[in-house]
């Protein structure tokens, strides 16, 4: 389902796609383990969107460019601009009313 970007030069290409979503995690949080299962049973269109994961304890970079505090945090990207920021409790309802409006 979700390709992991473990190389920061990487990053910024993928944020320059058209629509994108990043799941940023930690090796040692639970809850980021499941975060995956719960987006693709809670969320409608997920699968019109590319995902990746990056994990911040390997990515000190992306944690400070992006002011990633707490996990899991959900971003989305279109075309270099943050359009969603969602992080540890997930509005489902929200990602899904984005994809949406994106992608219809």
């Amino acid at each position: 389902m979700n390709n992991t970007i473990s190389n920061y030069k990487d990053v910024k290409n993928i944020i320059n796609k058209d629509f994108v979503m990043i799941i940023a995690k930690s090796h040692t949080c639970s809850a980021c383990q499941t975060i995956g299962d719960m987006l693709n049973n809670n969320v409608v269109g997920l699968e019109k969107i590319e995902k990746y994961n990056i994990y911040i304890d390997d990515m000190d970079e992306f944690r400070g460019e992006h002011l990633i505090f707490s996990v899991p945090t959900v971003l989305i990207f279109s075309e270099g601009k943050e359009l969603l920021r969602e992080s540890r409790y997930i509005n489902y309802s929200k990602i899904s009313r984005l994809i949406d409006l994106y992608k219809n």
